[in-house]
């Protein structure tokens, strides 16, 4: 009995275990880091520098930005750790069942008839999987971590354009914000040209009033412009994980990118193959599908139980024997028809799925794309508009160069350039959205490579800016 207590401790002894470490989160560590972010950080623009060009003088792109807040977002991060996590239940699914040991002591109290009374038992346990579960649980455990990859990337692109979407948003507000300050400021002047005709009974009260009230809009839409540029400015700073006060007197540009003009010049066709090949979508719809094809396949692998031994040796009063137990549990659980049918159920909705995502990434470039020609027509005739409102100031400056009308109608006329060109920017700035959308729904851009955004699986932002 000793040695096999002996033996029993060996065997416990040899499967070290791991010791719990408690890793409490301090939420206001966090909140005072995230306060203390800035876009000047030389850690972070060592991070962009690796995918683009290094921002200077407080100039940031719309690119550059969104590799920041893909060093940034803790959702990137949280993402990154589910894959890992999921990485791992591969390890765990892999996994055999563990053998056991059994021991059992007896004494018998009478009739021993002068043998040793004790009857010592020493056994072990092992289990055999049959029918395949094992690799049925491995094919499982790796399309969840397909399933979890395919998230990974999802978010990392989202975040991208979305914050790429948001600096856009950004620059689009401040031109329109200049373009209101400008038409405010002409309109003051055709204001003080009017007062000094009306007093020179030339100009009636209403037309005045008339001006004084477009310069009242002016100034509405200016404050109007002004406001949209702060909520512009502070949504860019959340998506990009910075406190507002770090884009203070930072300039957004828009990068040169593909645009609706190199992009809807690929064609229909190559725009929807593009869709399907690189958008992450599909990666995880198929990832979906494999995991319900691994459902499947296990629980056909449960309909055959597993075998259960037990070789052991027994001490019985003096007397040594060898013995060996089978076991068949779950036995009943043979055929396994309700499981399966609802594993063909869940197998057959996934496929539903695939096809699913697949018209609403169809759809999605199909309509970007008639956006972005929408678009191309507006931005024509908004630059129409500009030229023949330049035309009429030159004619007006040069009526008034040579003494033909007063000073008000080169005003007038260069008002109605301010708004022409306003109006085109405006326009300028949908075109730009329609092509960054555009370049969304096709998974990015006409000549998108590998290195031009960070691998999220494995470039990651040091530490101690990610927190």
């Amino acid at each position: 009995m000793r040695r096999a207590l002996a033996a029993l401790g060996a065997l416990v002894a040899l499967h070290g275990c791991v010791r719990y470490v408690p890793l409490p989160i301090e939420p206001a560590m966090h909140a005072g880091a995230y306060r203390a972010r800035r876009l000047s950080d030389p850690r972070l623009l060592d991070w962009v520098s690796r995918w683009a060009d290094r921002p200077a003088a407080g100039r940031w792109t719309d690119r550059q930005l969104a590799l920041a807040a893909l060093g940034l977002r803790a959702e990137l991060a949280r993402a990154r750790a589910e894959w890992r996590a999921a990485l791992a239940a591969e390890r765990t699914a892999g996994a055999r069942p563990s053998p056991g040991v059994t021991a059992g002591v007896e004494r018998a109290v009478s009739g021993s008839g002068g043998a040793s009374p004790w009857v010592v038992s020493l056994g072990a346990l092992w289990s055999v999987e049959l029918g395949g579960k094992r690799g049925a649980r491995l094919q499982r455990a790796r399309a969840r971590s397909a399933v979890a990859e395919a998230e990974l990337r999802r978010t990392a692109w989202r975040i991208a354009s979305e914050t790429r979407a948001a600096a856009l948003a950004l620059a689009s507000a401040d031109a329109d914000r200049a373009d209101a300050e400008h038409e405010a400021v002409t309109l003051t002047e055709v204001e003080s040209l009017e007062r000094a005709r009306y007093e020179e009974a030339a100009l009636t009260a209403a037309e005045l009033a008339r001006t004084a009230g477009e310069v009242q809009d002016a100034r509405v839409r200016t404050s109007a412009a002004e406001a949209a540029v702060i909520d512009a400015r502070a949504t860019l700073a959340a998506l990009t994980a910075l406190p507002p006060a770090a884009l203070d007197g930072a300039v957004v540009e828009l990068e040169p990118g593909s645009g609706c003009v190199e992009l809807a010049a690929l064609g229909e066709d190559s725009l929807a193959a593009l869709a399907l090949t690189r958008r992450p979508e599909i990666g995880g719809a198929l990832a979906e599908y494999a995991v319900a094809e691994a459902g499947l396949r296990g629980e056909v692998a449960r309909q055959y139980p597993d075998l259960d031994l037990g070789p052991g040796f027994v001490w019985d009063q003096g007397v040594h024997r060898w013995t060996l137990a089978l076991a068949l549990p779950n036995l009943l659980k043979f055929r396994n028809r309700a499981s399966i049918d609802e594993a063909v159920a869940v197998r057959t909705a996934a496929a539903a799925r695939v096809a699913e995502v697949q018209d609403e990434l169809l759809g999605d470039a199909a309509r970007a794309a008639g956006r972005c020609l929408g678009a191309r027509l507006e931005a024509a005739a908004a630059d129409s508009q500009v030229v023949l409102a330049e035309r009429r100031a030159a004619l007006a400056r040069a009526a008034y160069d040579r003494g033909e009308t007063s000073r008000l109608d080169p005003v007038l006329a260069a008002l109605g350039v301010v708004r022409a060109e306003r109006a085109r920017r405006l326009q300028a700035g949908r075109l730009a959205a329609a092509g960054s959308a555009l370049e969304s729904a096709i998974g990015g851009s006409a000549d998108a490579g590998g290195g031009r955004w960070p691998d999220p699986r494995s470039d990651v932002l040091t530490e101690e800016v990610a927190r």
